[in-house]
């Protein structure tokens, strides 16, 4: 996720957007600089008194709307994430309570990789294409691997934790309170992992984001217009900026409804695996190493 630490994080970050927005603000200055010979013409037909402000209205309210519905997105999908890192120390508490002594330690360790991993393989499904097979960190795939796993996937962890404490139940290593504690542990991480899913799978409307999209073009043109029908060439470049902002906003919305893909707008879930990975196997761990490709200034 983006932090801005100084002047030029926040020009690092105004370069970014424009590359990625590098054809529709073509497109959008193509379209001010065809205007300009026209504008008299245009602006008599296009621009009765009241247009611009009216459009400005629905603009307003339906930006807002956007903002508020992408934010709520990204915030859930935060307190989710959060409610992850917790129930995986709960899960690392619960096993040093519960489980006998005489265990051997190594269960105890491949328990709790268990976690780690899935985890990361969720991070990996969330950031992956719906076409094709999630790719794994080299290292969580070389975690798999030790786990007996060639290619992991969230439910096949889901499924390979719940037999395990069937089989400690089975072998009188938990009672029935255990394991019933042991059970409301692991369907708090489900339901956390569902409500990911969801995020993810359940995009806002397309129908909206057209809308929101076609009347940002509109009025941003409208404005250009109008500023130039005043008269001085330094209204039309006014004009012409205020459009492109338009334009940027609107796409910093887009960017923000989806928190798990560009790295620049969507949380940082490597440091957050990360983070799981230190706390449940220790620093010594290579999966506890925060992913050096997120950057010193995304955080």
């Amino acid at each position: 996720m983006i932090r801005p630490r100084g002047c030029l994080d926040y020009l690092q970050l105004s370069w970014w957007l424009m590359r990625r927005q590098g054809r529709t603000l073509v497109l959008a200055t193509f379209l001010c600089v065809l205007s300009l010979p026209l504008n008299a013409t245009i602006a008599k037909t296009l621009l009765p008194e009241t247009l611009v402000q009216v459009l400005g209205l629905l603009l307003s309210l339906f930006l807002g709307f956007r903002y508020s519905q992408a934010y709520n997105r990204w915030w859930e999908a935060r307190v989710l994430w959060g409610t992850l890192v917790n129930q995986s120390r709960n899960w690392r508490d619960l096993l040093t309570r519960v489980l006998p002594n005489e265990l051997p330690l190594s269960l105890r360790r491949r328990l709790l990789k268990q976690v780690v991993l899935l985890m990361w393989c969720l991070n990996a499904e969330l950031r992956g294409s719906d076409r094709e097979q999630p790719v794994l960190a080299p290292q969580a795939q070389a975690l798999a691997l030790k786990l007996g796993f060639n290619h992991p996937s969230v439910q096949d962890l889901l499924q390979q934790m719940a037999e395990e404490q069937f089989k400690l139940h089975q072998a009188d290593c938990l009672d029935s309170v255990e394991s019933r504690e042991f059970g409301r542990l692991q369907q708090e991480i489900t339901n956390a992992l569902g409500g990911l899913e969801r995020i993810r799978h359940q995009p806002l409307p397309a129908s909206s984001t057209l809308f929101i999209r076609l009347l940002t073009w509109v009025y941003g043109y409208l404005v250009f217009l109008k500023l130039d029908a005043i008269g001085p060439t330094t209204s039309a470049l006014v004009g012409w900026l205020v459009f492109l902002i338009f334009l940027m906003a609107e796409r910093i919305g887009t960017f923000l409804e989806n928190p798990f893909v560009d790295a620049r707008f969507a949380l940082p879930m490597d440091r957050l695996c990360a983070l799981i990975s230190l706390d449940l196997l220790g620093a010594s761990d290579p999966l506890a190493q925060p992913s050096p490709t997120e950057g010193p200034w995304l955080r």
